[in-house]
């Protein structure tokens, strides 16, 4: 039986993951919102192997299923606050710094359904991408998702090797080696230095030069059934493929082969960000499942 002391704690954790909005923006929303209020005066803390390491044996547990009360004690030691929320079907459970503990960590999202991990590493430079996630959750189609909580000029966590994104994509490969995550970015075809480019709507990356059969079909699928045009990196276009990405580079070196670079012009996100049709279709072109 539990002690006294450790029962009035675990009713206040109980408390808080219960608490959410009454109305207007959901709890997966205002926790998107906290992470950027006067985001450029965090300052960014490089994680130890430890924490990283801590900090994924949390995200396996979660992606398992285990539910946000039954990590909550351990997360908020870590430094972080843990919400649950439902959206439609799904059932979320949101990871977030707490608001006197901001180090640039990032904030992540796990549901109890749902395929695939979709990434935002460039809010808000990248425009949209992080609100296109938040329509994602909404849609019941992913199974995790996360952001960036720094702007890129403090921490670029798509070219750091130590973050808590590595130690998120690693989680995610554990326990789902057979789905993919798709990490969002976006350009300006104006600063582009090839027609192929600069032409281009979406180009799709493993992050290497040499695509698998599967993603030259998903990019055939994105161009009849999202934007035709869709370039595929290492056979259309030579630019923007991700290879210098610190989060290819540590899945490839695990032998996971799930990892699709993403990059998507404004018309395209814009249209993302509105459509749920276009965002399903993509998701399933992308994930393998059309």
């Amino acid at each position: 039986m539990l002690n006294k002391p450790n029962k009035i704690a675990g009713l206040a954790a109980g408390l808080m993951i219960a608490a959410m909005p009454a109305a207007g923006k959901g709890m997966l929303e205002q926790a998107y919102s906290d992470a950027w209020k006067d985001a450029k005066s965090v300052q960014y803390a490089e994680p130890t192997p430890r924490e990283l390491s801590a900090a994924q044996r949390l995200f396996v547990r979660l992606l398992r299923g285990e539910s946000a009360q039954a990590v909550a004690s351990e997360a908020q030691g870590m430094g972080w606050e843990v919400h649950s929320h439902i959206i439609g079907p799904a059932t979320w459970s949101i990871i977030s710094e707490k608001s006197d503990q901001r180090k640039g960590r990032g904030l992540f999202a796990f549901s109890n359904r749902g395929r695939h991990a979709l990434q935002a590493p460039h809010v808000p430079s990248d425009g949209l991408t992080g609100q296109i996630l938040l329509k994602y959750a909404r849609d019941g189609l992913p199974r995790a998702l996360a952001w960036n909580t720094v702007p890129r000029r403090t921490a670029d966590l798509a070219h750091l090797d130590a973050t808590y994104l590595i130690a998120f994509s690693q989680a995610f490969a554990q326990v789902h080696p057979s789905e993919k995550i798709l990490q969002l970015h976006g350009f300006d075809g104006d600063k582009r230095r090839s027609s192929a480019a600069a032409e281009s709507e979406a180009i799709i990356s493993a992050g290497h030069k040499n695509p698998s059969s599967e993603l030259k079909h998903a990019v055939q699928c994105m161009k009849r059934k999202v934007e035709e045009e869709t370039r595929l990196y290492g056979v259309d276009v030579l630019e923007l493929g991700g290879t210098t990405n610190s989060i290819v580079r540590a899945m490839r070196r695990s032998g996971y082969e799930g990892f699709v670079h993403v990059e998507l012009a404004m018309s395209l996100r814009e249209d993302l960000a509105e459509n749920s049709g276009q965002r399903r279709a993509m998701f399933e072109c992308l994930g393998g499942t059309q």
